[in-house]
């Protein structure tokens, strides 16, 4: 068996090829149509493999996609890791440990803050230092949602300016920061809905896109634009599909959220991932820079060892040895009080601080 690695260009077309069959053995794309800059030649570095030599065949599988994230505390570098698979005939031998343990690996080497992956496997995950984090919240539309309705044109179709989708979805204060490239690709994915409001000069106002290849059948999961407008675009779809509809969005888009709530969405709260610290010194370094202005220069964030020391340096520092400990008070959602017994003058600083504004759109996600 050989050792995880990336493939050659050859090489590449069996590694989709077994992932066509493995995870989309009934659909009528191939898995790369779904994630164009996944599969693509210039993240073919990133893809990870085991194979049996002998045989030519692959045993198991696992991707990364760097994603430059953006948030209100700085500038993120983070693993997106996904199509973990490995074939059914070898399973309970350690492939899947081997894929993701390199594709980790290779993630620090490039300065990765950390990474993220999307699964229901948790006790799996957690053994090799994953922990369910971030917020995530689902809001949930039927016939009872009613929203206000401006007036404006809606249209079905992605054949709409990637410039104009790129230039409202860089009004998001978080999310991976794309160009008109990804855009472009973004839109070609099959099996999804793109969603777009115009006014009568012909301005796009809002946009929302439901369905993703194999997954999220009836979940927005990628939407930009006022409030107001979205709400309204969101009422079209649902009733335009005549089934429930969920809008998927960050925990931090509480003006939303509210309105949603208001207007008779069902509001269910979750999580964004599972997240893993990778490169906790830059990671560190970016929170206590984010913390100084702020004005608590005396702010400690540090890994000693294996162990993670933080606090106020003039006031009282608080150390642990589980990782997953401080992802959740990084990213939430619970705030830090939820998590343990700060002091009071901790627990304030924390709460400024924590937790960060994180999320990754439907189109990242892998």
């Amino acid at each position: 068996m050989s050792m995880p690695k990336p493939p050659s260009r050859e090489k590449l077309d069996q590694v989709i090829e077994f992932l066509d069959q493995q995870l989309r053995p009934t659909a009528t794309w191939s898995i790369k149509d779904e994630y164009p800059l996944v599969f693509s030649e210039a993240n073919r570095g990133n893809i990870r493999f085991v194979e049996d030599e002998q045989n030519n065949e692959i045993l198991s599988h696992a991707v990364s996609k760097y994603l430059i994230t953006k948030t209100p505390i700085g500038i993120f570098k983070v693993a997106a890791i996904g199509s973990v698979v490995t074939n059914p005939m070898y399973r309970n031998k350690g492939y899947s440990r081997e894929v993701l343990a390199s594709s980790l690996e290779a993630a620090k080497k490039h300065g990765c803050d950390f990474a993220i992956l999307w699964t229901d496997l948790y006790d799996f995950y957690r053994k090799i230092g994953f922990e369910l984090a971030g917020s995530e919240v689902s809001l949930t539309l039927n016939d009872n949602f009613h929203p206000p309705t401006p007036l404006m044109r809606i249209e079905c179709t992605s054949k709409v300016s990637a410039e104009s989708l790129l230039s409202l979805y860089n009004n998001h204060r978080v999310g991976t920061i794309r160009n008109i490239h990804d855009m472009s690709a973004y839109l070609k994915i099959p099996n999804m809905k793109v969603y777009t409001a115009w006014d009568a000069n012909n301005k796009l106002l809002a946009y929302a896109v439901e369905g993703k290849g194999a997954d999220l059948s009836g979940y927005i999961h990628e939407w930009g634009g006022g409030v107001t407008e979205l709400m309204a675009l969101f009422k079209h779809i649902q009733t335009s599909q005549r089934r429930n509809i969920t809008v998927i969005s960050p925990g931090h888009s509480e003006n939303l959220i509210r309105q949603c709530k208001d207007a008779g969405a069902f509001v269910n709260n979750g999580y964004l991932g599972m997240i893993q610290l990778l490169d906790t010194r830059n990671l560190f370094f970016k929170i206590k820079r984010y913390a100084r202005s702020l004005g608590f220069d005396n702010f400690v964030m540090e890994q000693q060892g294996k162990s993670y020391c933080f606090g106020d340096g003039q006031n009282k520092l608080y150390r642990t040895d589980q990782a997953s400990d401080l992802i959740r008070l990084l990213f939430g959602p619970y705030q830090s009080q939820d998590i343990y017994n700060f002091d009071e003058h901790t627990k304030k600083v924390l709460s400024q601080l924590f937790p960060i504004p994180m999320w990754i759109w439907g189109w990242d996600s892998i």
